[in-house]
């Protein structure tokens, strides 16, 4: 679905909603967050949300992270879900996400799979990145492996920004055929698999941390042992320190310049839901829905 910019205005009242609430239980509990990505880079260039941005991501230190997956279920509102492996074994999701209840945020590739669907935002843990080069290759080509072995366990969907070329045809042949060959290998044996690889490095010396599949999101691990503060939609959320050399690190030294339309995508999905009655200061509702297929 494309967003008519009531949706999206919609999308992001709800999403605000999340992140408030996390930040709540992060501020309660002395557990330190950084908001990354475009999220990131939406609080410097825009000073909230990117225009066409329909999701929001922050990043923990490890033990930030599993403190926060012990702490949130029980601190969450009864609005919100934790979602991770330990609370929605149907997740193909290594990292975290904190979603809505009452709400629909389905993405096509997610579309058959049996677990809370509602909007989100995500959470990524951040581990250290060795100090070798060739150790940090190694340990990237692994966790995307398994990753994938993990991912094909609950799905064989592609991502929707995956061009539907013959590069397309081959990873969802061979996302199919992994799942079947999975079909007797347990899933909490892949998440031990996959988990113990991100935290290979954690008890070594380091320069960087990162969320270990996607080497773009690292930062200074100095950067991060102390959060400054930003303003994101008019509140004050935490960011790492020297958010220049990050964002550079990123997006490259033009980061403040918009990206030509064609590149300004976002997730799509293929039914939104909210409940309109939605108040954005008490975070109450009615009955009324709305939706979008």
């Amino acid at each position: 679905m494309q967003y008519t910019n009531n949706d999206l205005q919609k999308l992001k009242v709800h999403l605000l909603q999340i992140i408030k609430e996390v930040k709540r239980i992060c501020d309660e509990e002395k557990i330190q967050y950084f908001i990354i990505g475009g999220s990131a880079l939406g609080a410097v260039r825009h000073s909230g949300f990117i225009p066409w941005d329909d999701d929001f991501d922050i990043g923990m230190t490890r033990d930030n992270y599993e403190r926060f997956l012990k702490i949130a279920p029980n601190k969450l509102a009864p609005d919100y879900f934790l979602q991770w492996y330990g609370t929605d074994a149907g997740s193909p999701f290594y990292f975290a996400k904190v979603r809505m209840n009452g709400t629909l945020f389905i993405e096509n590739y997610c579309r058959n799979i049996d677990m809370h669907q509602g909007i989100y935002i995500d959470i990524f843990p951040y581990d250290h990145l060795p100090l070798s080069k060739w150790k940090r290759k190694i340990q990237h080509i692994k966790t995307v492996i398994y990753s994938e072995l993990y991912i094909c366990k609950s799905t064989t969907g592609i991502f929707f920004t995956q061009k539907r070329n013959f590069r397309f045809v081959i990873k969802r042949l061979t996302r199919l055929i992994l799942h079947c060959f999975l079909y007797p290998v347990s899933k909490n044996f892949l998440f031990q698999l996959l988990d113990n690889e991100n935290k290979r490095y954690n008890d070594t010396e380091t320069k960087f941390s990162s969320y270990i599949k996607y080497p773009f999101l690292k930062i200074l691990t100095k950067d991060i042992e102390f959060t400054n503060s930003i303003l994101f939609e008019g509140v004050l959320f935490s960011c790492c320190q020297n958010m220049e050399n990050y964002l550079i690190s990123h997006f490259g030294e033009n980061y403040m310049q918009l990206p030509p339309i064609e590149m300004r995508v976002n997730h799509r999905p293929i039914k939104l839901q909210f409940r309109m009655g939605f108040d954005k200061t008490k975070s109450n509702y009615t009955e009324e829905i709305y939706m979008t297929d």
